[in-house]
């Protein structure tokens, strides 16, 4: 039987049902009434969310064009859950409360161009608890293969791996402090000769010049050999390494654009060295600072080489992360990413596959109405398929009047900013 029907109801459930209310009991009311049904789908059914994804990925990275622009943004998000059954569920940090919290967790990426953006790949963090639980884990239909701790970033790598053996290209990859703060993930993406900007601490150490490692010498004859790399060059705190740059040492750059105009930063850009304590030599990468007009500091490290992009190049990478937070903010308030109800590991994936064909759908709309529309929401799409799917369309014109409107308000307020009209030319 084919799965089509009870996806397209889903996503109609989805579209349809009012925010706080997207499970599936509620879902089933704007769809057949046919709860089992639907129940079943997303928890009991056979098909595979991860392969779901996957088309995602493929549709999005076609629909965005200009592989080189995409950025490949790696974020987790977590959502409060009660109870301790649904799989994943334990008490950790909830980044998104910011403190410890009774919650289930998940590692996303996104594909964006600009301010095109959507997710397009995620996987299930599985707390040690969890893990070093086999029988509690088969419960909830954890396969056997998968019953082994990952942390976030080799969770990450997991998802990175999987989207090049699909053919999925992009220019760079991106990510928070926490993948940035990691030696292994940095390690496995240059062995993978990957490009990144990923977000670092502002207290990581780095080293401005090329240091020298080496093993020391014993100093007699006597004694266990020194095997363990030294170095006797001082490193230095980003921050600090900050405090002895005057105003010439940064280049003003416009970062992206916003409704009250552009957003605007100085930026920096370092050659420096890291080092991993295990290896013989240290390795080239660039530091980059950008301090925006409010005062807000922000450290990245990339592989990419100051010879290899532009200042402004810098900037614009490293501010691409603010497109995967907005896809979170539109897919929680519109498509009901954490508004779900499930206890087992394939129907969480299957729920999370679903949202983000729901947003490769309103994605494509835009992409294909930027001329005409170009202010087109993830909430305007809603409100039109509300409108059609409810009462025959009786009341779609109305609500197409409405959304004009918005949309005319909208763009007075924004060109007030931009008296060329640069918001709505295309940066492609």
């Amino acid at each position: 039987m084919s799965i089509l029907p009870n996806a397209v109801s889903y996503l109609k459930g989805l579209f349809l049902t009012e925010r706080s209310n997207r499970n599936i009991e509620m879902m089933s009311k704007q769809m057949d009434g046919n709860y089992q049904k639907h129940h079943h789908f997303i928890s009991d059914s056979p098909w595979d969310g991860k392969e779901a994804m996957k088309i995602v990925a493929k549709k999005t990275n076609m629909a965005l064009g200009a592989f080189e622009k995409q950025g490949l943004m790696i974020d987790e998000s977590s959502t409060k859950k009660a109870g301790k059954n649904s799989v994943g569920v334990s008490r950790q940090h909830n980044g998104n409360l910011g403190k410890i919290e009774n919650s289930q967790t998940g590692v996303y990426a996104s594909l964006s161009n600009n301010e095109k953006v959507c997710l397009v790949d995620a996987r299930l963090f599985l707390p040690a608890e969890w893990t070093n639980d086999k029988e509690r884990c088969l419960k909830v239909g954890v396969p056997l293969g998968e019953i082994f701790y990952k942390t976030k970033p080799q969770l990450a790598l997991d998802i990175i791996d999987d989207l090049d053996q699909q053919g999925i290209k992009y220019g760079w990859i991106g990510a928070d402090g926490l993948y940035g703060a990691s030696t292994e993930f940095k390690n496995q993406l240059d062995i993978r000769n990957k490009k990144y900007v990923l977000d670092i601490h502002c207290d990581q150490h780095v080293f401005t010049e090329e240091p020298e490692i080496f093993i020391p010498a014993k100093s007699t004859g006597k004694g266990r050999k020194f095997t363990k790399f030294i170095t006797t060059s001082k490193s230095v705190e980003a921050r600090k390494y900050r405090q002895t740059l005057g105003d010439q040492d940064y280049k003003s750059v416009r970062i992206r654009k916003g409704t009250k105009g552009w957003i605007l930063a100085n930026v920096h850009v370092k050659q420096i060295y890291t080092w991993d304590k295990k290896s013989d030599q240290a390795i080239e990468k660039t530091l980059i600072i950008t301090i925006r007009n409010g005062g807000e500091t922000k450290y990245s490290i990339s592989s990419f080489t100051i010879q290899e992009k532009t200042p402004e190049e810098f900037a614009y990478m490293q501010s691409q992360r603010h497109w995967i937070e907005r896809a979170f903010q539109d897919c929680k308030s519109d498509l009901g990413l954490t508004e779900y109800q499930v206890r087992k590991y394939s129907a969480w994936y299957h729920h999370q596959a679903l949202v983000m064909m729901a947003m490769n759908y309103v994605l494509l709309l835009k992409i294909n109405r930027q001329d005409d529309l170009p202010l087109l929401s993830t909430a305007d799409v809603r409100y039109q398929i509300m409108a059609t799917l409810k009462n025959q369309g009786a009341n779609l014109g109305d609500e197409m009047e409405q959304m004009l409107y918005r949309h005319i308000q909208r763009r007075k307020d924004i060109q007030r900013y931009y008296p060329n009209n640069e918001y709505f030319l295309s940066d492609s």
